[in-house]
């Protein structure tokens, strides 16, 4: 049970890290664009390569699967990685992830409003606390709200919306497949969204530089393969339940990775909102932990 726990918290490492890094990359001047891309194209590749290694086999696909994937990947995983990617070129990683963190909220009212499901006492508390943290952390009873990059709030807000509603289509629709297919088939329709929407130009006209390479293979092999890898190892060993108890430490070890390394600070005001944030989300785990299942919770 030991080892279960030990990947588990590997797994989390790997969630947080990578936005963490994503600032770092930006320094080495590459652009959104070209790092969503080629990230997303080789994690579907290894994931495959992954599948096929095991010996597990691709299910065969209704047409209402196919279309369930087409829209949890290129609605709910581009969308989420999009948004994030760009939303951390505008504010800090901090404050980018604990906006992003509230995505458990937006799951509770998207079970409300479309499946008619009543929210309990414990879920409303968890609400009410996560939207007074929020505040918190945008400044907005400090006056100070518009000291951030409104760029930065929409996106960082469009990022948690993009990625409340892929975990909701996907306990509902998709609970049925192993989530090693659920996350190779929505990396896939994820890049072939991302190859629409963003053609790789740069391919052409721009050299492939190092920085690009390792950055790219950086992001893939950690957010997508490792982190997801040590997910489906912790859940053999220690279960969903106890899995995704350990997995909500994301929020603060992301805080904790971008003060030591990229010195980021908060004031006392959004610490606090940060740790009413965390609140939030311990009470929507502890009444139903069916969305905290392997998928990345990052880029």
């Amino acid at each position: 049970m030991l080892k279960g726990y030990m990947y588990s918290f590997l797994s989390t490492i790997f969630f947080a890290l990578p936005t963490v890094f994503l600032v770092l990359a930006y320094k080495d001047n590459l652009t959104p664009n070209s790092l969503i891309l080629n990230q997303s194209l080789i994690a579907a590749i290894l994931i495959f390569i992954y599948i096929k290694a095991t010996g597990q086999k691709l299910p065969k696909l209704t047409r209402s699967n196919l279309i369930d994937f087409i829209l949890t990947g290129a609605i709910g995983k581009a969308g989420t990685t999009i948004a994030l990617f760009y939303a951390i070129n505008y504010m800090s990683v901090s404050l980018v992830m604990t906006i992003v963190f509230m995505y458990p909220a937006i799951i509770i009212v998207l079970e409300y409003v479309f499946d008619k499901q009543k929210i309990s006492l414990l879920q409303l508390w968890g609400l009410l606390i996560i939207f007074l943290g929020e505040t918190l952390v945008m400044k907005v009873f400090q006056g100070e709200f518009y000291s951030l990059s409104l760029k930065g709030v929409a996106l960082s807000l469009t990022a948690s919306i993009a990625f409340g509603w892929m975990l909701y289509w996907t306990n509902k629709k998709l609970n049925t497949f192993e989530p090693v297919i659920v996350t190779g088939y929505t990396t896939f329709f994820c890049t072939i969204c991302l190859l629409v929407l963003m053609p790789p130009v740069y391919l052409f006209t721009d050299k492939m530089t190092l920085p690009l390479i390792m950055w790219s293979l950086f992001f893939a092999i950690t957010t997508s393969v490792l982190a997801n890898l040590f997910l489906f190892a912790s859940v053999k060993y220690i279960g969903a339940a106890r899995s995704s108890i350990i997995s909500i430490l994301e929020l603060p070890l992301t805080v904790l990775f971008a003060f030591l390394l990229l010195k980021e600070h908060m004031d006392i005001v959004q610490i606090l909102g940060t740790t009413l944030i965390f609140l939030g989300i311990c009470f929507f785990n502890w009444k139903n932990s069916s969305y905290f299942k392997p998928e990345s919770h990052s880029i």
